[in-house]
């Protein structure tokens, strides 16, 4: 009687578990705002348009570990309102200001017939923050690259790009959808950014030709109210190899996996929680070993992360593998 008990136990808890973690997981709401027809109608960027040199309110920023996206390189801007700050009070994302715009355009660098580098515009991402609630649309830039649509579902555009060796690949890149943002972009019933939580900011960037700590920088520009700069962790660069395996491990995880692997996420019923600051023991990591590196291994529906990546990305499985291997 007691083993089936326990036996009884064991089943269940995973049960309870998913429905204590599915409380107020309603509908997301509608958006609150309405998104204008071309990316151009928002005056973000100065001059020519696809140079991506923000307005006078726009800040560009830098993470210290990215979301992999078929390879591409991302230009990340923020813009507040005039006169408002972001609110930094722990490692997380800090608290911003009614009327934040974020902006995210993924593009390829390319040569063209004279030699010269220019950059192959795709998608420009938005999350525009009102009335406590975030709104997200995707805009999908032109074969002139003088303008970016609204996208009302998802697109396919084919791209020729080259990889992190030098190796020129070619795929069908996956411009998302709105539903699709919300996937990833879902705690709850709410939508949140993802990648620019304090410790993923808290590195050192150039700037004027020299070398300053960004937290540091974006306290200067007026941005962010930063009550003590010490009291923050940062988030290692999982391409950084003086890190140790385990710690960029986590932070590639964290950035690429832990948007739906945590209590909150639309994937919380696998009971992984990747999130960078849980526990190890708190992970699930060490029981489900072979589904992580299984399906981040195998493209097709079954491939993990499911949005986003069209290629495996090589570098990134490697990683993963190598930090697995040191937990047997």
């Amino acid at each position: 009687m007691k083993k089936v008990l326990i036996l009884m136990g064991i089943l269940l808890i995973p049960i309870f578990f998913i429905v204590l973690n599915n409380t107020g997981r309603g509908t997301i709401a509608k958006d609150n705002i309405v998104f204008r027809d071309k990316l151009s109608d928002y005056n973000l960027f100065k001059g020519k348009i696809a140079d991506l040199v923000p307005n006078d309110q726009g800040i560009s920023y830098e993470l210290a570990s990215t979301l992999f996206t078929d390879y591409t390189d991302k230009k990340r801007v923020i813009f507040l309102p005039r006169g408002k700050k972001m609110i930094a009070s722990d490692d997380g994302l800090p608290s911003f200001p009614d009327g934040t715009l974020i902006a995210k355009t993924f593009f390829y660098p390319q040569k063209d017939a004279a030699g010269d580098v220019r950059q192959q515009l795709l998608e420009t991402r938005l999350l525009i923050y009102k009335d406590g609630q975030w709104n997200a649309a995707t805009y999908q830039w032109n074969a002139a690259q003088d303008e970016a649509l609204l996208l009302m579902d998802s697109a396919s555009v084919h791209v020729s790009f080259l990889d992190s060796k030098g190796d020129e690949r070619q795929t069908n890149y996956i411009i998302p959808s709105r539903n699709d943002c919300m996937a990833c972009h879902r705690q709850g019933n709410q939508l949140f950014p993802i990648g620019p939580k304090i410790r993923n900011l808290n590195r050192i960037i150039g700037h004027d030709g020299d070398s300053i700590q960004q937290l540091v920088q974006l306290t200067k520009q007026g941005a962010l109210d930063l009550k003590s700069f010490k009291s923050f962790t940062n988030l290692p660069s999982y391409d950084d190899l003086a890190q140790s395996t385990a710690s960029r491990a986590r932070a590639y995880l964290e950035i690429n996996c832990a948007h739906c692997h945590n209590p909150k996420g639309t994937a919380y019923m696998t009971m992984l929680d990747l999130r960078y600051e849980s526990p190890m023991h708190e992970t699930g990591i060490w029981l489900k070993q072979a589904k992580i590196i299984g399906r981040m291994s195998t493209l097709g529906e079954m491939h993990m992360p499911q949005k986003g990546t069209t290629v495996l990305h090589d570098e990134g499985i490697l990683l993963i593998k190598t930090y697995l291997k040191t937990l047997k």
